[in-house]
């Protein structure tokens, strides 16, 4: 998850919507009945063949009834011992020799990683959070899925079951004990990381004042010495004020020494704006055409493969219309201008560039923006800036001037005027100059910067949603090694994972046939297709005749909402990844890591009930 996703409030998530989604709580609830039902179904046949049809009736509802004061009657007291068992079990696999492991790749990573490459945070960050992760998701494959088998195959497990342990104690004694033990290695490896992570950017700049020299207005201007692959421009103004440019995602803070020499006149402190947790406040976006009309809730297609951005057409009266909502005085940060602090809006541009001709390749495309009050009309001057696919970030002055040159308001407030008084909401419309060429734009790549929060906090909660994955998949392991040998329940484990990276697309395609969305089966589903097969049309025909077409659709829609219902049975681990947040300098949102924890007790209530009813069924002393 990163800057593309668009993040759904915590009740929007887990609440229906009518004609657009299930809901997160509608959406279990389905996939559990489903499962209840498949279960029965599959334990009836199941004891068919060992009992009979008579009999078979009596022990699935025997079993059923059973399980409930069973696992009401759950011992804290066993389940530890069972967790205690469990823990010592994989200390003597030599679990702890994966933190060894990650020692030595580490050690040896500062060799290879490239403080002084256009992007260190990127290719620092990516690593510490990549790695760790898939190695400690190894471990644990090995651990779980592993474990019971082996313990049915040595005949270890009989001692534990002449004692008064429940199936289900034995599950959540399992799960708790591999759960200990793969929260102690990623714990120490996040640790490790973070102090490898702030190592590998510690440097210093020196300034040396005798190097300085005159540049406009009494300004001095000179550069810092070379340090990590690259130096900074510095700028001493006249009042005793220093700026340094930003370089390689930093810059740093400068003290003037007045009794300093002309080595330590001027002090640099260590790198700082590397490490950021930027909030967001995202609006909705809408486009023009190049006539100025026809707002779309898409722009131009330029053909390219991925179709996250929509364009505008420079030197036109096409634009990108982003309606801000609730803005406020809290949103408006304080900025030194010259010798004035000044009340500013912080806006961060992320647009694409396409160019139809080369032009002058090395500078970037201009355009402009203004704001515009939706209900009144008004708006501002068109302020211009240069867009090179980059992340660029404008700070507008709360005062603009009025666009129209004859008002008796020569001025106008962005809160004030620009905006609307009942609900703060501000349109920014934006435009490219150039013709012949495109900007690139989506709802996500222009916002308001409201904020930027804790590093260490945006890390840890990175850590928190890879350890929800560390859970997810040991308890999937220990459900598949229930029914299955151990090489098997390895198999079944990795596929799950690698369908948790496509099942985001999956639950998609199924969804849009649901809703009738033309982002949906193209051609129609299977019940289609072999209409199509039958009648020879291609999927650019359309059907004709009203009554059995309906019916051919309904029967796809419900064989999607069997596949959607299925699809959910299993986890969706690309939520889990929210690297992508922190490696591009945002903070992760609160709903990001609730619906995390909501979706992992979800899966934990089902995923134990399954378990224990594997292992009630199983004939372990046969």
């Amino acid at each position: 998850m990163g800057i593309e996703d668009n993040i759904q409030p915590l009740s929007e998530w887990l609440l229906p919507i009518p004609g657009e989604q299930f809901g997160g709580l509608l959406t279990y609830l389905i996939a559990l009945v489903i499962l209840i039902l498949a279960g029965l179904v599959f334990g009836f046949i199941v004891s068919v063949f060992r009992n009979g049809p008579f009999e078979a009736f009596y022990a699935v509802f025997g079993t059923a009834v059973k399980s409930v004061p069973e696992l009401l009657s759950i011992s804290p007291r066993r389940v530890w011992a069972m967790t205690w068992l469990a823990f010592q079990e994989a200390i003597r696999k030599k679990a702890l020799l994966v933190f060894a492991l990650f020692m030595v790749v580490l050690l040896f990573a500062g060799w290879y990683i490239n403080p002084s490459a256009e992007q260190p945070v990127r290719l620092y960050l990516t690593f510490v959070l990549t790695f760790p992760k898939w190695l400690v998701l190894l471990l644990v494959i090995a651990l779980s899925v592993f474990s019971l088998p082996d313990d049915i195959k040595r005949r270890t497990i009989y001692t534990i079951y002449t004692k008064p342990v429940l199936p289900s104690e034995l599950f959540l004694g399992r799960l708790f004990g591999f759960v200990g033990v793969g929260t102690i290695v990623l714990f120490a490896m996040a640790f490790v990381s973070y102090l490898f992570l702030m190592q590998g950017f510690s440097h210093k700049h020196y300034v040396n004042a005798d190097q300085l020299v005159q540049g406009e207005n009494e300004t001095l201007i000179g550069e810092t010495t070379e340090t990590a692959g690259h130096k900074h421009a510095v700028t001493i103004y006249p009042n005793d004020t220093a700026e340094i440019d930003r370089v390689h995602e930093h810059r740093h803070d400068v003290t003037i020494n007045e009794n300093g020499g002309p080595e330590d006149k001027y002090v640099l402190s260590g790198p700082n704006d590397m490490f950021q947790a930027r909030v967001r406040h995202i609006g909705s976006v809408r486009f023009l055409d190049r006539s100025g009309k026809n707002a779309a809730p898409r722009g131009i297609n330029v053909g390219k493969e991925w179709e996250y951005f929509s364009y505008i057409e420079g030197g036109t009266f096409s634009a990108a219309v982003f309606t801000f909502e609730d803005l406020n005085d809290g949103m408006f940060a304080e900025v030194v201008d010259g010798d004035e602090t000044k009340e500013m809006l912080p806006l961060e541009f992320n647009l694409s560039v396409f160019r139809t001709y080369k032009g002058t390749i090395t500078e970037g495309i201009r355009g402009n923006f203004y704001f515009k009050n939706p209900e009144t009309g008004e708006r501002s001057i068109a302020i211009p800036f240069t867009a090179s696919e980059e992340s660029d970030l404008h700070y507008i002055p709360r005062t603009l001037s009025n666009f129209k040159a004859n008002s008796d308001k020569p001025e106008l407030d962005l809160l004030e005027d620009l905006a609307t008084q009942d609900g703060g909401r501000l349109e920014l419309w934006i435009q490219c100059a150039e013709p012949g060429q495109y900007f690139g734009v989506a709802q996500n790549t222009v916002y308001v910067l409201e904020d930027n929060r804790s590093f260490l906090l945006n890390y840890v909660k990175c850590y928190v949603g890879i350890w929800l994955q560390v859970v997810l998949v040991i308890t999937f392991g220990l459900v598949f090694s229930t029914f299955l040998n151990g090489p098997v329940a390895l198999l079944a484990s990795f596929l799950s994972l690698g369908y948790g990276s496509i099942a985001d697309d999956v639950k998609g395609l199924a969804r849009n046939v649901i809703f009738n969305e033309k982002t949906g089966w193209y051609g129609g589903g299977p019940a289609e297709a072999m209409v199509r097969l039958y009648t020879q049309k291609n999927i650019m025909t359309e059907l004709e005749g009203a009554i059995w077409v309906d019916v051919v659709k309904a029967i796809d829609t419900v064989f999607a909402f069997m596949i959607y219902a299925f699809v959910n049975m299993l986890p969706d681990y690309s939520m889990f990844d929210t690297q992508g947040f922190v490696v591009d300098g945002y903070n992760i949102p609160g709903a990001v890591v609730a619906e995390q924890f909501i979706t992992v007790l979800g899966f934990l209530v089902a995923l134990v009930a399954v378990g224990y009813f594997f292992l009630k069924s199983k004939e372990i002393a046969a």
